[in-house]
């Protein structure tokens, strides 16, 4: 994982399309955004969950349909969360009562904002989440890149326990495995009164 001073890489995406016809599905949580693909590794599908007023889930893919097996973190939700879903002329957006969650259609790029439209976190614009194909004992899978833009003034803390004099990691890399007294947890925390959970095993 890294943090650069203009960027935080993290997780993200989904689009596709049909017919030429850029559309959206509602779900019983959330919105799955199809967006068109220039190639086998861009991102074909966004979907956006609901999980809490103030927490929504991101899943991005470059295939057809989205991977089927349980989260290893994420536990299922009971109560549902009230949501309403938007589509304007470039996004599709999720809104709670208390966030809004934002799919470009044409590039999938996903934006948080509060009620009043102020911005929380956003995805770089130039290239906010790859694909990027490999293989790992026979079995075709993907590495994936999250990059989301960052103010100047931003500050990162989490990740876990490492054995490195590091608070703040912005500008900072660390590697997330687990060794001895190394202990690393996927979240990590902004100055700017919001976090982020990494849901990718």
């Amino acid at each position: 994982m890294s943090v650069k001073n203009t960027s935080f890489c993290l997780l993200a995406g989904l689009v596709f399309t049909a017919c030429g016809k850029q559309v959206y599905e509602k779900t019983q949580d959330g919105v799955v955004v199809k967006v068109k693909q220039n190639s086998s590794a861009d991102v074909s599908k966004v979907r956006l969950q609901a999980l809490g007023n103030k927490l929504i889930r991101v899943s991005a893919t470059p295939d057809k349909e989205f991977d089927d097996r349980q989260s290893l973190i994420i536990v299922p939700q009971k109560n549902k969360t009230p949501f309403t879903v938007e589509e304007n002329d470039s996004a599709v957006v999720l809104a709670t009562s208390m966030v809004r969650a934002s799919v470009q259609k044409n590039s999938g790029k996903v934006t948080f904002t509060d009620l009043d439209g102020n911005r929380i976190l956003a995805e770089d614009q130039n290239g906010g989440k790859t694909f990027s194909p490999i293989e790992v004992e026979g079995k075709k899978q993907y590495t994936v890149r999250q990059v989301f833009d960052s103010e100047p003034d931003e500050a990162f803390y989490g990740l876990g326990q490492h054995q490195a004099d590091e608070f703040n990691y912005k500008g900072k890399n660390e590697e997330l495995f687990q060794y001895n007294t190394k202990v690393s947890v996927p979240v990590i925390i902004s100055n700017k009164n919001y976090g982020i959970l990494w849901d990718s095993y």
